[in-house]
């Protein structure tokens, strides 16, 4: 390592992160990565790992100052972002400010800024345990959601009928929370696909917005994402008051860079709920489908600009196909032993990243973990794309052992 050589800490080294690793690496920077997960793959595209908690604060800001980094970035990791805002606070890098950040990604934090600045959000209370649920359970009408305050990933989501199953729910959800705390919020009906995608902020303003129309395979899990369509088919109104309510939250929270997963619901009544605004980027190869939909590269953005660039957008094109990103999985458990493409679907496929090796275990789909991988198609119009995507759990088939 020479001198002249900037230190980039990227947290995590999962499938996901390794388009960011590989990008920073391609910059001439020196990348180190770091988790407790020393088994995966970004690690090896990285010039150095140590096995540190991307959860625990004080471990990761004593290994920032021992290796005098330039910069560091939890990219697509909802966990690491509290962990990334923490050092640069600490340490004066390009960053946001940690106490904002802690609050996007704690669910109990973050609908309570939202009701404290008068944004839409779903009744909720956070909890502990049952009995303090009980103690505020005639506030609630039935069906209710049960979410983890601080997972990510879909995990540890139920939705309850009636008192009796929220033991068994709330049993779910703390399986999935590092806190072991709970959320239980209103179900709202939706008028329209969920949203979701990728924002970039620089300057505290919103400089790209690509949220697509999610589906999911509700024969699995009514609750995880399964893919998310590009261009949106929403009108343009829903989409101006989306941006309108993120830059007022932006601009409360004081945020001033980076990329930002949102996650957005219109109910029956046409307003808008800003369900989740991680702060970092998208999973599920997000940030590759919207540049191959729109040539806005928010993998190199992110990096540029914790390293302390301004991010550039060369040559945005307007989406004038129809873009997928489709998470592949399984209806049950099992091990892995391949994937196989119908011709028919074959023609439209960008590329396809494999999560999971032969032989090894797979879930049935109840959340991110599950990912067996993902595909990215274009498709040329909207008949194509929709014969296609109600059909896609016939057209791409997990094959287990």
């Amino acid at each position: 390592m020479t001198d002249r050589q900037k230190r980039l800490l990227i947290l995590g080294g999962s499938p996901f992160q390794i388009p960011c690793i590989e990008y920073a690496k391609s910059k001439g920077y020196y990348v180190i990565t770091c988790d407790y997960c020393p088994d995966n793959p970004g690690h090896k595209y990285a010039d150095e790992y140590y096995n540190v908690s991307t959860t625990n604060l004080q471990s990761v800001l004593k290994l920032s100052r021992k290796l005098e980094i330039d910069g560091i970035l939890a990219y697509a990791s909802d966990p690491a972002a509290p962990t990334a805002a923490y050092v640069t606070e600490k340490m004066g890098l390009p960053g946001n400010p940690y106490k904002s950040v802690k609050i996007l990604s704690e669910k109990d934090l973050y609908r309570s800024f939202l009701r404290q600045n008068n944004f839409n959000t779903p009744w909720y209370g956070g909890f502990n345990n049952l009995k303090e649920f009980a103690k505020s359970s005639s506030q609630f009408s039935y069906p209710v959601l049960v979410k983890p305050v601080d997972s990510s990933g879909s995990k540890g989501i139920s939705a309850v009928n009636n008192f009796w199953e929220m033991d068994k729910a709330i049993n779910y959800a703390i399986k999935f929370s590092r806190s072991k705390r709970f959320i239980v919020e209103e179900f709202i009906e939706k008028k329209y696909p969920q949203l979701d995608g990728d924002i970039f902020v620089y300057d505290g303003k919103i400089i790209a917005y690509y949220l697509g129309d999610q589906r999911n395979d509700v024969a699995v899990n009514p609750f995880v994402p399964s893919s998310i369509n590009y261009p949106s088919l929403l009108p343009q109104w829903v989409h101006d008051t989306i941006k309108t309510d993120l830059q007022r939250a932006i601009d409360l929270l004081k945020i001033k860079m980076g990329g930002f997963n949102i996650e957005v619901i219109v109910n029956e009544n046409d307003e808008v709920y800003l369900i989740e605004m991680g702060a970092r980027n998208g999973g599920n190869c997000i940030p590759e489908i919207i540049k191959c939909a729109s040539n806005v590269d928010m993998i190199k953005m992110s990096v540029d600009t914790c390293m302390g660039l301004e991010p550039s957008i060369l040559e945005q094109k307007l989406i004038d196909s129809f873009y997928t990103t489709y998470v592949i999985h399984s209806n049950k458990d099992g091990y892995f032993k391949s994937v196989e493409l119908d011709d028919v679907i074959s023609k439209y496929v960008l590329d396809v990243k494999l999560m999971v090796q032969e032989g090894e275990e797979v879930l049935k789909f109840n959340g991110s973990n599950c990912t067996v991988g993902v595909g990215l198609f274009e498709f040329p119009d909207l008949q194509v794309r929709d014969k296609m995507m109600n059909n896609i759990e016939q057209l791409i088939k997990v094959e287990l052992e």
